[in-house]
């Protein structure tokens, strides 16, 4: 675009209107200064400006970049080049994306294989590249019209959830947390928390959904999964809660049956010796059975809940994909 031209355009268009500098920069909200550099060539205006601009003058924002009154085969043309501008640079991102998913994806298996030193610095190499697709999608401006490829940019944002969700599982995979004891039949050693791992994975999952969600909501107006963001949420939610809980109680529950077990043997609940000896028994139900209806408690809840969830989502999607018929047909 041409300063000179446009500024030249925008003095010839306010003195036909028989305005001043100070009247059309009142008119537009901006200063006197402003109007004075945009008509001397000293740069352009605002994007935010434009469509006040060009309404004040009675033009089209084309006319005002183009520094001329278009004809409308001009401005055919000219949107006929925008669009293949915007087609090509979309093909660029989309190249450009899918090699950082390639690598990411690449990586983060690099990261599962435990390979020695390669696997330590696969993953935040992964890590990497993921952020560089999201640099790349997180800046859609100069693509045009975002919304009306919002189904573009749902899928760009549905491969970073899958290759983050990748990278997260391999980091726990790699990681170990809390004490450690000594496993003597398997021979090896047993971390204490890493039961946790599931409950951090699907926490993890549910923060990068809610980010991403965010984010796609504000650039292209959409969905990041089919149906309402708060039913996924609320899925997350409940498998956190449910595996949170379960892993607490069934923790509980080793940790008081290994005594028995070490002593009595796997069939501590149907072993017949304790028919013959009621006080151990009663010692037995008294430590145990509360962990075991724990477990129970806990399965019973968690399943209910789900089936629960599992009926407001069948009668949400029942309501999204089979609309309600009008009570009546309406007057001509």
């Amino acid at each position: 675009m041409d300063t000179m031209k446009t500024g030249a355009y925008l003095a010839m268009l306010r003195k036909a209107r028989g305005q001043t500098q100070q009247e059309a920069a009142e008119q537009l909200g901006v200063s006197n200064k402003t109007i004075s550099k945009w008509e001397s060539g000293g740069g352009l205006p605002d994007i935010t400006v434009l469509p006040a601009l060009a309404e004040l003058y009675g033009i089209t924002v084309d006319d005002i970049l183009a520094g001329e009154t278009l004809t409308e085969r001009r401005r055919t043309l000219l949107e006929g080049e925008t669009a293949a501008r915007k087609k090509r640079l979309l093909v660029r991102l989309r190249t450009r994306f899918d090699v950082c998913l390639a690598i990411s994806l690449a990586l983060a298996g690099l990261a599962f294989l435990a390979l020695p030193y390669v696997s330590l610095a696969a993953l935040p190499l992964s890590a990497a590249a993921v952020w560089v697709g999201y640099i790349l999608v997180s800046h859609p401006i100069r693509y045009g019209d975002v919304k009306a490829d919002a189904d573009l940019w749902r899928n760009l944002y549905q491969k970073l959830l899958a290759a983050s969700a990748v990278q997260w599982g391999a980091f726990l995979a790699r990681s170990h947390y809390g004490s450690q004891s000594m496993d003597w039949e398997r021979g090896g050693v047993v971390w204490a928390y890493d039961d946790w791992k599931p409950v951090a994975f699907c926490a993890g999952l549910l923060a990068l959904y809610a980010v991403f969600q965010w984010r796609l909501k504000r650039t292209a107006g959409a969905e990041l999964l089919p149906g309402p963001w708060k039913m996924w949420l609320a899925w997350g939610f409940w498998a956190v809660c449910f595996l949170a809980l379960w892993t607490l109680a069934d923790g509980r529950y080793d940790q008081a049956m290994t005594p028995w077990i070490n002593k009595y043997g796997m069939d501590v609940f149907q072993d017949s010796r304790f028919e013959h000896w009621p006080k151990l028994r009663a010692v037995r139900d008294e430590e145990l059975l509360p962990y075991v209806w724990a477990r129970r408690g806990v399965l019973a809840a968690g399943t209910a809940a789900g089936l629960g969830l599992l009926g407001w989502t069948a009668r949400r999607w029942s309501r999204r994909k089979k609309p309600k018929e009008p009570l009546a047909a309406p007057q001509k």
